[in-house]
């Protein structure tokens, strides 16, 4: 693998665009005038990748047009060491999953999960090219959702899953599921899982200081020891009987927004697909209980959102001529519970950083010095999140979660 360390405005020109687009158009004779280059976004949200916008203007067949371009390279200032089966599963889901979708559903169907894939290249870094849905009225949203808006995106979700669903168990298909493995739980050991556990190990340092809290101490201590084996369990697909590909980083970040002139949530589209895999939808569906859901909606909805997921999974199966069932309520319900470990991870290891000021992404993420550890102290103190983590610490108790 290249060094990820070349500096990508310098090789992110008009010769490289040229040839981007000349494979796109099929215009052997294209020609790219200018490239406009610009970092999308909070720098200090893009831990796994770096990813720019690109304007592009350019003559072809005889007309000067322009286009938008999203650039994503699979590495970081943070995550400096690219993270070549991430940028493979990443690749897979946009060539191998996403373009498959118009099949399934048909030419009358115009839903769609994600933006389109125009190129990709591991050279000289691994990198790749999406089209930018700005100019279709797609937004960034940076909270957390209401029960209205969380339906819409609840909605695309079982459709997302359910498409999957039925490819997988096609004939014609049969080959899918093995393009897309990568995980959150990994034997193998990494950054990611580094930082959970040391996230796991602050928390249970803070939580055994808190009156009457003391005894969730212990039961955290004793699940640390088997954290790597718990996790990868959920993620294993040979103990579920329903398999999806799942998103899973399933969070607002992770989205684009359609908004209607209410600010109503009006369509969702999802992108950075790389901790996608097949497993049980569990896996999403706690991170949108989490991560699109606010705690009033999570709190008082749960069990008729997860019932109107199962509702829209079985339609769309409906609909596009699947010969089999789908998931039961129960069969979800159940999933949800044997999941239930990621579902104290969720909790305790990501839901404090929804609190977190990211102007402080190197203290937040490289957990190497005690600036880290403190600051991750703080977060962990937070009002607003000991108003989440106190009363699902009883929860997951009684669940049978810290067993």
């Amino acid at each position: 693998m290249p060094s990820v360390n070349k500096d990508p405005t310098n090789w992110l020109d008009c010769q490289l665009f040229q040839k981007v687009l000349a494979h796109h158009t099929a215009d052997r004779t294209l020609e790219v005038d200018d490239v406009q280059l610009a970092l999308q976004g909070n720098a200090a949200l893009q831990y796994a990748s770096t990813i720019y916008q690109a304007i592009v203007s350019y003559r072809s067949r005889g007309n000067a047009e322009s286009i938008k371009l999203i650039v994503k390279l699979i590495s970081s200032k943070v995550n400096s060491v690219t993270d070549e089966s991430s940028f493979d599963t990443e690749l897979n889901v946009y060539r191998d999953y996403l373009a498959k979708v118009d099949s399934v559903f048909g030419e009358s169907n115009k839903s769609h999960f994600g933006p389109k894939l125009i190129y990709a290249a591991s050279e000289p870094t691994p990198y790749i090219i999406l089209e930018d849905l700005t100019s279709q009225q797609f937004v960034h949203c940076n909270k957390l959702l209401g029960l209205d808006d969380a339906k819409v995106v609840l909605m695309k979700l079982a459709q997302f899953h359910a498409t999957s669903y039925s490819l997988n168990n096609s004939s014609k298909q049969s080959d899918v599921s093995n393009r897309a493995d990568n995980a959150l739980f990994k034997q193998k050991a990494s950054e990611g899982m580094k930082f959970m556990q040391d996230n796991l190990g602050i928390f249970i340092e803070e939580v055994s200081q808190w009156q009457g809290y003391e005894k969730y101490a212990q039961r955290l201590t004793n699940i640390l020891h088997t954290f790597v084996e718990r996790g990868t369990a959920i993620y294993d697909p040979r103990v579920h009987e329903f398999n999806v590909l799942i998103h899973g980083d399933f969070h607002y970040n992770n989205m684009l927004f359609k908004f209607d002139s209410d600010n109503r949530v009006q369509d969702v589209l999802f992108y950075d697909f790389q901790l996608s895999c097949w497993t049980t939808p569990a896996v999403d569906l706690l991170y949108f209980l989490y991560f699109i859901c606010d705690r009033e909606t999570r709190n008082s909805q749960r069990q008729q959102l997860l019932q109107m997921y199962q509702q829209e999974f079985t339609r769309t199966l409906n609909d596009i001529g699947h010969m089999g069932k789908g998931p039961a309520l129960l069969d979800i319900n159940c999933d949800l519970l044997q999941a239930g470990f990621l579902e104290v991870v969720i909790a305790i290891c990501f839901v404090p950083f929804l609190f977190a000021d990211y102007n402080h992404v190197t203290d937040v993420y490289i957990g190497k010095n005690e600036d880290a550890r403190v600051y991750r102290r703080k977060l962990y103190s937070n009002e607003e999140y000991q108003a989440i983590i106190k009363p699902l610490l009883p929860h997951f108790l009684h669940k049978g979660f810290l067993d």
